[in-house]
C-alpha cells in the first residue's frame, strides 16, 4: 500500500541537540527552521495551503497539513519520528519551502531470480510528497534543502522520495557531493483523469465495453445476491471495512488492532476514501484508498476469490469510480506503480515515476548502493535470458508434436 504502511524505525534525533536547537543557516539565502511544535499555527497552515495549492507533486497528499496531522496524532504519548521544517528567505523571512519528513527503514533486496536471497537494511530520512514543496522561482533552494537534511540527518543513510516523476528527478541531480539512486529503475505507475460526470466517464468506454461492464454487474448480483456500494470515509465505519478486508484475505485478522487505529486516524482528518462492495449479506470487494484534494489515490482491490471468475475486482472499481464523480470533484485517480487487475486501456494514461535514493556520495551506502544496482541489473538479465530459454523450449516442443489425424482422413488401404 505503498508509503502509508511503511515500517518506521523508533524514534530518534536526526541531529545533535545543540544543531536542532536554532535555524540552519544559509548566509546568502535561505534558512530552515523546525516547525514541528507549531505546524498549525494558522500562518503556517495558510503559507502551507497556498503552496500546496500550485503543487506538482503527485503525491501532495503525504506532504499535506492533514496527513501530518495523522502522523503527530498517531504516536500521541511517544516521540514522534515525524518531522516538519520550514524554509525562509533569510532577507525578508517569507516562507519559501515546507519539507515535512519521518524516519523509515528501506530494505535493499538481493535475488537470485525472483526468489529473495537476503535484505539490507537501511535508515531513512522520508521527504513526504517525494517532490520537495518548494517554490520554483527561488534559485538553489532544493540544493539547500537536500544539504541541510542530510547535514541534519546524520544517522541515516539516504533521503527516500518514493514516487519521483522521471521528468522532475533532473532537479534533484547535480548537487555536489550527493548521489542519486532510482531503486527498480524507472516504472509505470497507472493514473486515471476524471472528467466532470458518470456521463462522462461512461462515454470514455465504446458500446460494447460499456454493454460488458454492465453485464458484469448483472452476473454478479445473480449469483451473489442485492448490491450495495458502502462508501468508507468516517472513523464509525472504518470495522465494517475491516470486516470486509479480512474477508477478502487482505488484512491478517491479527493485524486489525493496529489497522483500525490507523484507518480511523486516517478518516479523521477527512482522507479516507474507501469502498466496501456487498452482494446480499456478503462482502465480495474492497477497494481500499485515501484522497487528497484533487487525487483519489487507490492502493488496493481485494475480491473473493469465489467470485474472480465474475471480474468482480472490474466491477468493484467502476461501481467505486461511478460514486466517485457523483459525489466529489477529483482530477485523477492515481493507483500508483504496478498494473491494476482492472486495466481500463481506454481511460488509464501511464506516468513514468521511480523510488530516488539520495545519499552522499563518498560514503558505505554508496557503495552498497553501487553494488545492488550491478547485482539487480545482472539478476534481471538472468530473468530475461531464462525466459528467452523457456520459450523457445515451448515453441521446440510445439513445433514436433505431430499434427493429429484428420477425422475425415481415408483410410489406409494395405
Amino acid at each position: 500500500m505503498r508509503n502509508l504502511e511503511m515500517r518506521e524505525f523508533a524514534p530518534s534525533a536526526p541531529a545533535p541537540l545543540l544543531v536542532r536547537s536554532r535555524a540552519a543557516r544559509c548566509p546568502e539565502r535561505y534558512e530552515l527552521n523546525v516547525a514541528t511544535g507549531y505546524y498549525d499555527r494558522p500562518d503556517i497552515l495558510d503559507a502551507w495551503h497556498r503552496m500546496l495549492a500550485v503543487a506538482t507533486s503527485p503525491e501532495t497528499l503525504y506532504q499535506s497539513p492533514q496527513f501530518f496531522s495523522h502522523l503527530i496524532d498517531m504516536h500521541q504519548g511517544r516521540d514522534a519520528n515525524c518531522e516538519l521544517f520550514v524554509v525562509r528567505r533569510s532577507v525578508d523571512y517569507a516562507i519559501v519551502g515546507f519539507i515535512p519528513v519521518r524516519t523509515i527503514a528501506c530494505g535493499l533486496e538481493f535475488r537470485v531470480g525472483p526468489v529473495p536471497l537476503f535484505k539490507r537494511t537501511m535508515r531513512a530520512c522520508q521527504i513526504l510528497g517525494s517532490v520537495p514543496l518548494l517554490d520554483p522561482a527561488e534559485e538553489g533552494l532544493a540544493e539547500f534543502v537536500i544539504r541541510q537534511l542530510l547535514e541534519r540527518y546524520v544517522k541515516c543513510d539516504v533521503l527516500y522520495l518514493q514516487a519521483v516523476p522521471e521528468d522532475a528527478a533532473s532537479a534533484l541531480g547535480g548537487i555536489a557531493g550527493v548521489s542519486a539512486y532510482v531503486m527498480n529503475g524507472w516504472r509505470e505507475c497507472h493514473t486515471q483523469p476524471l472528467p466532470d460526470s458518470v456521463d462522462g466517464y461512461l462515454q470514455k468506454f465504446t458500446a460494447k465495453k460499456r454493454y460488458n461492464l454492465s453485464r458484469q454487474v448483472r452476473l454478479l448480483t445473480e449469483a451473489a445476491g442485492a448490491l450495495q456500494v458502502l462508501r468508507i470515509e468516517q472513523p464509525g465505519q472504518v470495522p465494517a471495512m475491516l470486516d470486509a478486508l479480512i474477508a477478502t484475505g487482505a488484512c491478517p485478522g491479527a493485524e486489525r488492532g493496529a489497522e483500525q487505529a490507523r484507518l480511523e486516524g486516517l478518516a479523521r482528518h477527512g482522507l479516507l476514501l474507501s469502498y466496501v462492495i456487498r452482494c446480499g449479506d456478503e462482502d465480495i470487494a474492497v477497494v481500499y484508498g485515501s484522497r487528497s484534494a484533487a487525487v483519489w489515490h487507490v492502493y488496493k482491490i481485494a475480491c473473493l476469490k469465489k467470485y474472480l471468475h465474475l471480474s468482480v475486482g472490474t466491477s468493484a472499481i467502476h461501481l467505486a469510480v461511478q460514486d466517485v464523480l457523483a459525489h466529489f470533484a477529483f482530477k485523477d485517480i492515481d493507483f500508483g506503480y504496478g498494473t491494476p487487475s482492472a486495466e481500463f486501456r481506454s481511460t488509464h494514461v501511464l506516468k513514468t515515476r521511480g523510488l530516488v535514493l539520495l545519499h552522499r556520495a563518498r560514503s558505505l551506502t554508496a557503495l552498497s548502493l553501487k553494488v545492488h544496482g550491478m547485482y539487480d541489473a545482472a539478476n534481471d538479465a538472468l530473468i530475461r535470458q531464462v525466459k528467452r530459454a523457456q520459450k523457445w523450449h515451448a515453441q521446440r516442443r510445439q513445433a514436433t508434436k505431430k499434427p493429429p489425424p484428420r477425422a475425415d482422413a481415408a483410410p489406409t488401404v494395405s
